[in-house]
């Protein structure tokens, strides 16, 4: 007699939670194609953008393949051994994505260093999915939230997965973000954008598109100084991040508000995408802009069928940052 059989992702039945956090038993996240005015682009220039739409995932953000994949290279190494809880620095999403899968893999809970001015709602979430929160400002001379977690994780019981070093976070983005949008796109994508933060989805998608098409342009989007956006680094940032996101990677600098505006007219559009979603959207766009300006670097955008092919992350939805907009943006934002 045979014994289960594994169920093929469009018939969206899942046998475990493991295989329901498992991205190899998902389809490909929905890509969508965005009209005018979200495409700035006449259409005789032969634009097209896509949406991404990464939070439509098991644990409702990008994080979820991440996690995953760190968390089953931990398993499958014995990293996992005798190791009861995680601990990670995290500006809430990947917490998150810890927290919902952790027991999947037979640890008990998560604990995480966040910011100590993270979104009300997002603190209430991770409270209610059972992390335990150490509230963090980062003072120089003092240890970041990032030796932190690495310090406790060192302890027996515990494991640090290190987001922003492991190489399964890259790993991710490469084995199934960038496989699928090329193969949602036919293989016509030129420009790929998202933000920098952990700098692994760029890095993952840069890794994975140098080996499918030397045509596709990978664009990083970064806080402008003074800016902030949640989950999210200024280049000086960076310097934190062990990823080697310097290289093959176009940079962009992006600003508080334009990224919650452009997040809000996502929202007016039918699309619930967060504020690191319009972040991206503003970043692409500024890039594409700069290529216009000289024709040759324009031209090189098309792909053979003579289109310029471009899709965006999104990365969260706006729900937990629902107190955020109205004291970011003007009231002229929200007229209809």
């Amino acid at each position: 007699m045979k014994g289960p059989q594994k169920h093929e992702p469009s018939k969206n039945v899942f046998m475990s939670l493991m295989d329901f956090f498992d991205p190899d038993q998902h389809a490909p996240s929905p890509l969508v194609l965005l009209p005018p005015p979200l495409n700035p682009f006449p259409a005789e220039e032969r634009v097209q953008i896509f949406a991404k739409l990464m939070y439509l995932s098991p644990t409702l953000n990008l994080k979820w393949a991440p996690a995953f994949q760190m968390l089953q290279r931990a398993l499958d190494s014995g990293g996992l051994k005798e190791v009861h809880r995680v601990v990670e620095s995290s500006s809430g999403n990947m917490a998150l994505a810890l927290a919902l899968q952790c027991r999947a893999f037979g640890l008990s809970r998560v604990d995480s260093f966040v910011p100590a001015d993270l979104a009300f709602v997002k603190k209430e979430l991770l409270y209610l999915v059972g992390v335990h929160l150490d509230l963090c400002t980062d003072v120089p001379g003092e240890p970041t939230a990032i030796e932190k977690a690495r310090s406790q994780g060192a302890e027996p019981g515990f494991i640090n997965l290190g987001q922003y070093e492991n190489p399964g976070n890259p790993e991710a983005h490469a084995r199934w973000t960038a496989p699928g949008i090329w193969e949602q796109t036919q293989g016509g994508l030129t420009v790929f954008c998202g933000g920098m933060g952990t700098t692994g989805t760029l890095v993952g998608a840069r890794n994975a598109f140098q080996a499918l098409s030397s045509k596709v342009q990978v664009v990083g989007c970064l806080c402008a100084p003074g800016s902030a956006v949640p989950g999210l680094r200024t280049e000086a940032r960076l310097a934190e991040i062990h990823f080697d996101w310097q290289n093959g990677i176009h940079r962009v600098d992006v600003e508080t508000k334009e990224s919650y505006r452009a997040s809000l007219k996502l929202i007016r559009m039918g699309l619930l995408a967060g504020p690191s979603s319009g972040f991206a959207l503003v970043g692409l766009i500024r890039f594409l802009e700069s290529c216009r300006q000289d024709p040759a670097r324009w031209e090189s955008l098309r792909n053979e069928s003579g289109d310029i092919v471009a899709s965006f992350i999104c990365g969260d939805t706006p729900h937990l940052y629902i107190d955020k907009y109205s004291t970011i943006l003007d009231a002229a934002d929200f007229a209809v």
